[in-house]
Formats: C-alpha cells, structure tokens, sequence
C-alpha cells in the first residue's frame, strides 16, 4: 500500500515526529511550506520530502498514495481532500501519530476527535490508558505501538546530530558551564504555557555558572508573536542565553542538557529518556499534571527564586531518579509493533 507522511499547513512542530517515522518506514514526506522543506532537508537527510503546494497537493495526494501518515485528526484531512477523494471516488487511509505526550487535553476534546481514526500509534501505556478513558481506543480499528521512535531514530544519527550541535549550538555558549534547557509550551486555551509569565524571571537573573537554553512552541510565535519578539529581543545578546529559533530535533539537545525546567509541554516526557534533573514551573497552583512527580514543581509566587530553588535541590541526592524510570516505563514502551506491521 503506498504511504506517504503529511504536514498540510504551517505546523512546524509536527516534523520532528513524522519525519523520523518516514525514515523508519521508508516513505516520501509531503509538506506544503517551504519553510517546513528546508528544515526537513537539512535536518533529516535520510528522508525524501516532497513540497508540494495548496494546488497542486490534492489532487497529487489523492492520485499518488492510499494510505497517509499525519498528526492531525481525520476530520480535518477530509475537510481539506474530499473533493479530490469524491472526484476520484477513493477513500484515503489515515494513520494518527501522537505529536508528542503530555498532560494536556484532559479539559479539552482534541483527544476525543481521534474516535474517527482508523488506526492510531501509540508510545505506550500511559498513552493507552488516555485514550481509553477518553472512550477513544474501544473506537478504533486498530492500534500500533512504537515506543520512542525519535530516540531511536536520533541513536541511528547521533554523529551527524553531534556535528550539527557542534556547529550551530556549541561555539554559541560556554559549555564548561551547566545547561539549563526551558522549554516552555505555547499559551492555550488550557493556560499551560508559562513562557509569558516566566521567562523575565528566568532570564534576569542566570547564575554565571549556567547556560540558559531556550526552545519556544512554534505556537508562541504564530499567537504571540508582538510579545515572543520583544523578549527575544530584550534578552538574545545575554552572553549565557541562547534562544532556539530552528533548530527542530530535539533529542540532540536533550542529550546535551544538565537539568530540564518546562511546564505541560511534552519534552518533559522526552527529557526522562536521560533521567536527569526536572523542574516544572505550573501556572495553575490548583492545577496537577502526572509528570510533576518527576521533579521539583515551581509556583508562580516562586518563580523569582528559581535559581536558588534550582541550586538548592541540585546539592541533594536526587531521590527522583527512580519515579522518573517508572514514569518512562510507563509512557514510552520496549515493546514495539513491528514497522512492517504498520
């Protein structure tokens, strides 16, 4: 059956999860922005991307594949490719990919829209229960899991990841000194994103032995744009500060960061593959998220202390390391389908 993965629209940060897939089962990449063909060119060169535009990308897909690969949900891809699939009167076959695991959308509904899918990958079990208990995974037809695909595929690159992180991010900071690695969510409607509220503090006040490695949602800049700019442009001469701007693998940089601060963004769950010092910053003080557990959670009230919170956990023994391998455990499973199989 012909595949081929998709990102229709601007969502930049869907390619570092389909990529990495089309790499493992062999198949073509479409993308319809040119920005998203570049940096997939250039930062997964294993993989054939095929950019396409808003004219010609129907009734090229439709006529070329019969199977997609996207991150998106089945009612979009229709609202997009059915009159090309009544045209021809051919139902393409969809494949959902998670765009990452995180504590979000437990209050909205965007889990509950995949009840259409027809066949869905999962990392593991912490995935499963979600989607079981969202009354989604009795829905499917079928489901396949892959453990953590990315970090495979990042271990089959690692020495071209390392010569990027040696040409693009090390000459940029003093690496005597620790990684801090802020990856914040975007703003949502949840209030997730901590970045707004935050970051000022973060910067302001970086202890001259640390680095402070920021990597913005690419939503940040699409829905705040005016404010994302003015801070970036504050603070990005800060001589331990570097922002993050395209730079879309992130296991390379995981690997290389000493301690994680996020909030509900998923790269928190990307970050217990090297188990490692995490801290949360929570903009909802009633709000709980399961991977909190992982480390140490930090209150808005709290945030102007952060460094000295930071230094005072990181002289004590770590007693997180072993809730954080369960909760790995848990999310990301060795027991993976078969890539023929999918």
């Amino acid at each position: 059956m012909k595949t081929a993965g998709l990102i229709y629209g601007n969502d930049l940060h869907y390619l570092d999860h389909i990529a990495p897939l089309c790499s493992f089962l062999n198949i073509p990449f479409i993308v319809t922005e040119d920005e998203i063909a570049a940096l997939g060119e250039k930062y997964y060169p294993d993989v054939t991307i095929s950019y396409k535009d808003y004219i010609e990308i129907h009734p090229y897909l439709v006529q070329s594949f019969e199977r997609v690969i996207y991150c998106f949900t089945r009612h979009f891809f229709d609202a997009a490719f059915s009159l090309q699939q009544d045209l021809h009167q051919k139902k393409i076959k969809t494949i959902w990919c998670p765009h990452g695991n995180s504590d979000k959308g437990r209050d909205s509904y965007f889990m509950e829209a995949l009840e259409n899918e027809e066949t869905a990958l999962v990392y593991g079990n912490q995935m499963i229960d979600f989607m079981k208990e969202k009354n989604v995974l009795q829905k499917l037809k079928k489901y396949h899991v892959i453990g953590n695909f990315r970090y495979q595929y990042y271990l089959k690159h690692n020495l071209f990841y390392h010569s990027l992180l040696f040409e693009e991010i090390f000459p940029k900071l003093n690496m005597t000194k620790l990684n801090i690695f802020y990856a914040p969510t975007w703003n949502d409607f949840e209030n997730s994103g901590t970045f707004l509220g935050a970051f000022e503090s973060l910067a302001e006040q970086i202890p001259s032995d640390f680095n402070l490695i920021v990597k913005l949602h690419p939503n940040t800049f699409q829905n705040f744009n005016v404010d994302a700019e003015r801070l970036i442009n504050q603070y990005e001469k800060h001589p331990r500060l570097l922002f993050l701007k395209s730079f879309p693998p992130i296991y390379p940089l995981l690997e290389y960061a000493d301690l994680f601060v996020g909030d509900m963004s998923s790269i928190g769950y990307d970050f217990l593959t090297f188990n490692k010092p995490m801290f949360f910053l929570n903009p909802n003080e009633k709000k709980e998220a399961f991977l909190f557990q992982c480390g140490v959670e930090i209150k808005p009230h709290q945030y102007p202390d952060i460094y000295d919170i930071m230094k005072k956990e990181l002289s004590k023994k770590d007693f997180f390391s072993p809730i954080r391998k369960k909760v790995y455990s848990y999310t990301f499973s060795n027991k993976t389908a078969s890539w023929n199989d999918i």
